[in-house]
């Protein structure tokens, strides 16, 4: 049996291709090539129309730049901060800069960008509704949850150092923020353990089980292992049920508590890579096991595929992040997908620049 770092790591080599930091860095350059390509057109043209002259006095101009508008950023304040649309952490702007020393930026729904302080150096995920954070404070050395109106801050009961997010972790935040499961491998400790702020609690998790969903209050926790070929999915207080798939590409727990939602992929073992996301979206019991709905997803921009899944915006839809399926693709777009019928519609474009995060994604 794999471990889960090992399994991990095979499926990033097989996921869509995709680097938002690569992106920005491509972006850039392309903008450049195409300033040097407007100039030297008009310099052509005045060599073709008056000779020397011309190209003497064209030399001493300024050149022409068309550099893209600047994002207004602001300390983020005290309280009264609207619903989170995406958060990221600026990508590099040269290669000798740290990249893990940009402080997390969150972008609203209405159009407000607002900067962390350098001690939000962390790991950072947003609630569903965007409406609060949780971040790694190394001056609290542990998770602090945010309500961003209110200002309110709630501590975890649990002290953890930075090494801890050094390493490959996953933060997953039930829809309120005040619970939520820790996970971290490959480093010395490898913790997994189940955080409730508002109860004051920490619960041991077994190790190699992946955080895919928690609820609120007393409410279901989904954890899950993939295999070789296989993966378990266990509902906390049942016994897991087995699916035919290796993946951890799930959504978090629908609304009636027990339905879930993966991403649909195909096997073939004469192929590399082996196993492919094909597409489609896979509706399952998630306690009971049994019979799977394969729904084909529609509506998706030319050039990008279904990635990840998120949270279920109502009973019947789900968040799915779309990424370019070939290197220099478009730009990846989160969108709402109907399990029903599997048409999608646009809720929003990712930023071009570092690390994102979308409310609610399961990563």
């Amino acid at each position: 049996m794999n471990t889960l770092r090992d399994d991990l790591h095979a499926l990033a080599e097989q996921a869509p291709a995709v680097d938002l930091a690569a992106q920005a860095v491509r972006g850039a350059r392309r903008r450049r090539a195409t300033r040097l390509t407007v100039v030297a057109a008009a310099v052509t043209c005045l060599i073709a129309g008056g000779g020397a002259v011309l190209l003497q006095q064209v030399r001493p101009a300024p050149p022409v730049v068309l550099a893209p508008p600047e994002t207004k950023v602001l300390p983020l304040p005290a309280k009264g901060v609207g619903p989170v649309e995406q958060a990221y952490r600026p990508g590099c702007r040269s290669a000798a800069e740290a990249c893990a020393e940009r402080a997390w930026r969150i972008a609203t729904r209405d159009g407000d960008t607002y900067e962390l302080g350098k001690e939000a150096k962390g790991p950072l995920e947003v609630t569903a509704d965007g409406r609060r954070i949780a971040y790694y404070s190394s001056k609290q050395r542990g998770i602090v949850v945010r309500d961003l109106a209110s200002g309110k801050t709630w501590k975890a009961p649990l002290k953890q150092p930075a090494e801890d997010f050094a390493v490959e972790y996953a933060l997953r935040l039930s829809p309120n923020g005040l619970r939520f499961v820790v996970s971290g491998w490959g480093g010395r400790r490898e913790p997994n353990k189940l955080v409730d702020v508002e109860r004051g609690t920490v619960t041991d998790l077994k190790r190699g089980w992946w955080p895919v969903s928690v609820s609120d209050g007393s409410g279901p926790v989904v954890l899950a292992k993939p295999y070789d070929m296989t993966s378990q999915v266990w509902v906390l207080g049942h016994d897991p049920i087995t699916i035919q798939d290796f993946t951890y590409y799930y959504s978090a727990l629908a609304p009636d508590g027990r339905t879930l939602a993966r991403l649909g992929q195909t096997v073939d073992r004469d192929r590399q890579p082996m196993v492919r996301l094909d597409g489609s979206i896979v509706i399952f019991d998630a306690i009971g096991g049994g019979r799977e709905t394969r729904i084909p997803i529609s509506g998706i921009s030319e050039g990008l595929a279904p990635s990840q899944l998120g949270n279920w915006l109502n009973a019947t839809e789900v968040t799915v992040l779309a990424v370019p399926d070939v290197p220099r693709g478009p730009v990846s777009v989160v969108y709402a997908v109907d399990v029903r019928t599997g048409k999608s519609r646009e809720l929003f474009a990712l930023r071009e620049d570092g690390r994102n995060v979308v409310p609610g994604l399961v990563h």
